[in-house]
């Protein structure tokens, strides 16, 4: 923790400098100020808190806080992210119980401002966010710090010695551990958790998207979606729709929605046939490609597509989570790199519910086969269907135990 702290310390002028950068990057000098740990406005005191990293662990917490509403409708919530994607996902729901605020950065002084401000009465932390100072400061509190949907990538489990140090010290700080796999249970007590308080509960990326209303867009035209795209994926998979001279429109929705200037510079390489979500371009019979920049509007795309392709797997990205469109009923096709969401490829490709495909070359093969013959993905979608039913229960599970907790304290 020593080194740690002191590496945090000598630090200080880049990561201010970066976060600086940040603010006016995405014009929000709120994004600073939280960050050092101030100007939170009018969050009530004892909301129960959860920290989601950014847009796709947000989308994982709502049908559970969402529910918790539900059986408490007195209970506020806070979810803290570090991304301001994520803090749009929040701000969309326009939900009175749910306030949103950035984490502070780890520096003893931003936490410690944090902390005492919104005085919380316990923080979830939502898959692999750990933050030395601030779960020390939540645990000299008596703060409980839970971390559920808990898992543990192999990036983290191999780094250097004394930094998985480091983390075995600070999972003991942890009031339990909810692991979303049997191997992330183990890999937690082999850093260091106390095995008597690490459980296997789920994945929480298995359950079904929130129940609130999903409104399909009204687009007078047959399309399929390239989800989370990163950079160079866009031009590549555009490439590879062109050839296939496919009446569909192809919707590309970036993972990072500020890259739009970029994204359009190479679509346009291609094609000037472009309309942009951002600047509401109308489609028309002539569109062929649809730049969705915006944020929160995902699933609704998800529902009404043909077929799905998921980004961040077609360069060494690690993928998405393909179980998102997968609720929707959704056949989805996804490249060679996966391994940032291995256990839910491996459960849908053993079920014949996707498609994994070592190219884009192979991808254009797969969305000429899928979509020049509705039985082939008729069946695909059936076999989505019954790989994705029964995944209910995980939200139930979790909202036992924190209900539980609740009442304890």
């Amino acid at each position: 923790m020593f080194l740690y702290r002191l590496l945090n310390f000598l630090l200080i002028p880049l990561t201010f400098s970066y976060l600086c950068w940040k603010a006016v990057r995405h014009k929000q000098l709120r994004y600073l100020k939280q960050r050092l740990g101030v100007g939170l406005g009018a969050i009530p005191e004892n909301c129960l808190w959860l920290h989601c990293a950014s847009v796709g662990e947000v989308n994982t917490a709502l049908p559970l806080l969402h529910e918790l509403h539900r059986r408490n409708p007195q209970q506020n919530f806070l979810i803290t992210t570090n991304t301001p994607t994520g803090a749009e996902i929040v701000t969309r729901q326009q939900q009175p119980y749910l306030f949103h605020a950035y984490l502070p950065f780890d520096w003893m002084l931003s936490v410690t401002l944090f902390v005492t401000a919104i005085k919380p009465t316990a923080l979830y932390v939502l898959e692999t966010e750990l933050w030395p100072n601030l779960f020390s400061i939540c645990h000299s509190r008596k703060i409980p710090v839970v971390i559920i949907n808990g898992r543990l990538s192999p990036k983290t489990t191999s780094t250097y010695k004394w930094v998985r140090k480091v983390l075995g010290q600070l999972l003991l700080l942890t009031d339990h551990i909810y692991a979303r796999s049997e191997a992330d249970r183990v890999a937690f007590i082999k850093l260091g958790a106390d095995k008597n308080k690490v459980s296997l509960i789920g994945n929480l990326k298995y359950s079904p998207p929130s129940s609130q209303a999903i409104e399909k867009p009204r687009v007078n035209a047959e399309y399929i979606v390239a989800a989370s795209t990163h950079a160079d994926e866009e031009i590549k998979i555009l490439r590879c729709w062109l050839k296939l001279d496919r009446p569909e429109l192809l919707v590309i929705a970036p993972r990072h929605p500020e890259r739009r200037e970029e994204i359009l510079k190479q679509l346009h390489s291609l094609t000037d046939r472009v309309a942009v979500r951002s600047r509401n371009d109308e489609i028309t019979d002539t569109t062929r490609v649809y730049l969705l920049d915006t944020v929160g509007e995902l699933n609704n795309w998800f529902a009404g597509a043909r077929l799905v392709i998921m980004g961040g797997s077609f360069i060494p990205r690690g993928g998405h989570n393909l179980l998102e469109p997968a609720h929707f009923g959704k056949a989805v096709i996804f490249g060679p790199s996966m391994e940032n969401f291995y256990e839910e490829a491996r459960l849908m490709l053993s079920k014949h519910a996707a498609v994994q495909v070592a190219s884009v070359d192979k991808l254009c093969e797969q969305l000429q086969h899928f979509l020049a013959n509705p039985q082939a993905l008729q069946s695909l979608e059936n076999n989505v269907a019954e790989a994705t039913a029964g995944f209910s229960h995980i939200v139930s599970d979790y909202l036992d135990i924190i209900e539980k907790a609740s009442a304890h304290r």
